[in-house]
């Protein structure tokens, strides 16, 4: 299994966060969660802005994007997880 997540500038107070997870074979169940945190210097502490998750059946690929409007002068990132069941009897 491989999986990454990536963030980029798109434009004056707008991200692009995506995720995508590979599975070494097809599976019965795939998701992959996205989280996009926000850097506080103050605190020196990150705190997620946003999330969501994308899912499929009967599948070995996934990829998930989403552009977002977020305040100037801060760093973000992306971090992304992975669920997979193989199997009907997998949790």
């Amino acid at each position: 299994m491989d999986g990454e997540s990536i963030i980029s500038k798109a434009g004056i107070s707008r991200i692009y966060a995506y995720g995508s997870t590979t599975a070494n074979h097809e599976v019965k169940y795939i998701a992959t969660i996205v989280y996009v945190d926000q850097y506080d210097e103050k605190n020196d502490e990150w705190g997620q802005i946003d999330a969501w998750v994308a899912e499929d059946e009967n599948n070995y690929y996934l990829s998930t994007a989403k552009s977002l409007k977020v305040d100037r002068g801060y760093y973000y990132r992306a971090v992304s997880y992975t669920h997979l069941r193989a199997h009907e009897t997998d949790q």
